[in-house]
């Protein structure tokens, strides 16, 4: 694992994600957690985090950059969904008569951070020190006539 192949996009959706799962069990509805307050949307968004995380794992773990080029790509999707979803539930709450609380804004902001580190880390046009370009090849000198 070589960290310093990750750029500032994997460390943004990865802290993004991080950040996600801590507050997932906070009061997110009047004392109400994101877990208890969600049927579906909790799943969705811990599966997110836990997506966004492998992406990292995979950009510092592998040499060739087709594999984390492709979960940043469902990272930035899964992330758009996720801050989508967050969203609705903080315009129209799941319980009834409950406000939004500290907790539940710290997770769209996290959610949006795993959607822009996605797709910062999609655009980068230069990999950087993460994938080298292979040396060129070496001139054969002419066989003697």
């Amino acid at each position: 694992m070589n960290l310093r192949r990750l750029r500032a996009g994997e460390w943004l959706a990865g802290a993004g994600a991080v950040v996600l799962l801590a507050v997932m069990p906070l009061g997110w509805y009047d004392g109400r957690s994101a877990w208890a307050a969600f049927a579906v949307v909790d799943v969705i968004l811990a599966l997110v985090a836990v997506l966004a995380l492998v992406t990292v794992a995979l950009t510092a773990t592998r040499r060739s950059p087709a594999l984390p080029l492709a979960g940043d790509v469902v990272t930035a999707l899964a992330g758009g969904l996720a801050t989508l979803l967050v969203a609705i539930r903080l315009a129209a709450p799941p319980v009834d008569d409950a406000d939004p609380r500290a907790p539940a804004v710290i997770g769209l902001v996290a959610t949006a951070a795993i959607l822009v580190g996605a797709w910062l880390a999609m655009r980068a046009e230069d990999p950087g020190p993460a994938f080298p370009s292979p040396p060129a090849p070496q001139a054969r000198p002419a066989p003697p006539a």
